[in-house]
């Protein structure tokens, strides 16, 4: 589902943003792993695992997706992750009690730092989807696209 109005690379603030998120992320679930017992800490990486699959799938079955329209790839993308950190809420076996945010927190941050690296416009979710089947997929982001969009705005007015 690639958009033909927007440009491939993400402008530069957008990419710090996505970098400075990412990381601040990162920082505050790592000491939450080191005080987890391991069958909880490998229950996280498990969903995260879950959530790749996951993400490579839409990424697959994007473009059969976009016939049905351009925001219902935007909004399974951003559901599954929503979904599994609402799951962690509860004391499901797998998802619940935290471990359901903790991989959800986790998943984002490291997707924002590379989407911001790599500097690809859309959705920083499918980040590492496009890292593994080497190719992008532009979903929008509820929050970084249209920040990416006033950027370009901005800088255009700025180049007249």
């Amino acid at each position: 589902m690639t958009s033909p109005k927007q440009p491939n690379g993400a402008p530069p603030v957008g990419r710090a943003l996505r970098i400075l998120l990412g990381v601040l992320l990162i920082v505050y679930v790592t000491p939450i792993y080191f005080r987890l017992p391991s069958q909880f800490f490998f229950g996280s990486l498990l969903l995260m695992l879950g959530l790749i699959v996951a993400y490579c799938l839409v990424h697959i079955v994007s473009r059969r997706v976009a016939a049905f329209g351009p925001y219902l790839a935007t909004i399974l993308v951003h559901a599954l992750l929503v979904g599994l950190y609402v799951a962690g809420f509860f004391r499901m076996p797998i998802l619940g009690s935290g471990s359901g945010q903790l991989a959800a927190v986790t998943f984002l941050g490291i997707s924002l730092v590379i989407a911001g690296v790599r500097g690809v416009a859309g959705c920083e979710l499918m980040a590492i989807p496009d890292l593994f089947l080497r190719k992008d997929v532009e979903v929008a982001c509820l929050i970084f696209s249209p920040l990416d969009k006033l950027e370009r705005k901005l800088r255009n007015k700025e180049d007249l």
